[in-house]
């Protein structure tokens, strides 16, 4: 079987080496953002000795004179956030395939995993879907669902939808490989879509209630870009919090109004909130 591969990540590391080891599979082509895109760097080493072209695009439908040529039977798409043309998608004999961080048909569009953390979502998914010209709505393959527990931070949940994606190729690629795997439809009306978050979405209001800063700050946590804060005319980003609700901190009595920072110890700072106190970790020294 002829597999065309678009992505990166390790969402997309995860889908590359299961059909880089399958036996029924050949690669000639991979599609994945440019060296300088942070994080976007795959791991080719099983095709340093294999007839495999890598093509560095932003842009996987500038690719489509080339797709044509190869005559693919697949595409499989992991770890891109670039939106593909229906010529494309339309491309190859048995589909294109790709993953999606939830349990479609909820919570389609972008930024998916940091808006459920943040809204202390306590259970995703991971769905593996064909594609089609409206995105996340394809025909859906198969859905592995993954707990969110109170102290995963974005990494870790990620860490849980690359297993999540492994399994789900090993159970239904041999499926798909013979044209017999699950397709159930999508009805474009029910669930919901998610915008891009951006910078201001990252912005800490310590007038909210604990819970709900403590939620963004892991929802956004590295690798992502990180919740922050302004103090004395700076940007403050904070990686690591715990909340701590009114009289379960030694001296959060004495903080009284919403916004004042105590230092603990080196980088490591109390700042009273709504109901409480968070205690952070910063990557700079505070003058308070």
């Amino acid at each position: 079987m002829k597999v065309i591969f678009i992505g990166g990540l390790s969402t997309g590391q995860v889908a590359l080496d299961y059909l880089a080891c399958n036996k029924y599979v050949s690669i000639p082509l991979i599609i994945t953002k440019p060296i300088d895109v942070n994080g976007y760097n795959l791991n080719l080493k099983h095709f340093e000795t294999q007839s495999c072209e890598v093509i560095n695009d932003l842009n996987a439908n500038n690719s489509l004179d080339k797709i044509n040529q190869l005559s693919p039977d697949l595409i499989f798409v992991a770890g891109w956030s670039g939106l593909l043309s229906k010529q494309l998608i339309e491309k190859p004999k048995k589909g294109t395939i790709g993953f999606h961080p939830s349990l479609l048909p909820s919570d389609r569009g972008r930024s998916v995993l940091a808006w459920q953390i943040e809204e202390g979502y306590e259970e995703t998914a991971v769905s593996m879907f064909y594609y089609n010209e409206i995105p996340d709505c394809g025909d859906i393959i198969a859905q592995e669902k993954i707990r969110i527990e109170k102290n995963d931070y974005i990494n870790d949940v990620l860490n849980k939808c690359d297993n999540a994606i492994y399994n789900l190729m090993r159970a239904y690629f041999p499926l798909v490989r013979k044209g017999i795997a699950p397709r159930k439809p999508q009805n474009i009306n029910e669930g919901n879509f998610r915008r891009l978050r951006d910078e201001k979405d990252s912005l800490i209001n310590w007038d909210t209630n604990g819970d709900v800063i403590y939620n963004k700050i892991r929802a956004i946590s590295r690798p992502y870009p990180g919740a922050y804060f302004i103090y004395k005319k700076k940007k403050i980003k904070i990686w690591e919090s715990v909340f701590f609700k009114d009289k379960e901190h030694k001296g959060l009595d004495k903080i009284i109004n919403v916004g004042t920072i105590k230092r603990l110890a080196k980088k490591l700072y109390l700042v009273r909130c709504k109901d409480g106190s968070i205690q952070i970790k910063t990557d700079v020294e505070l003058d308070v």
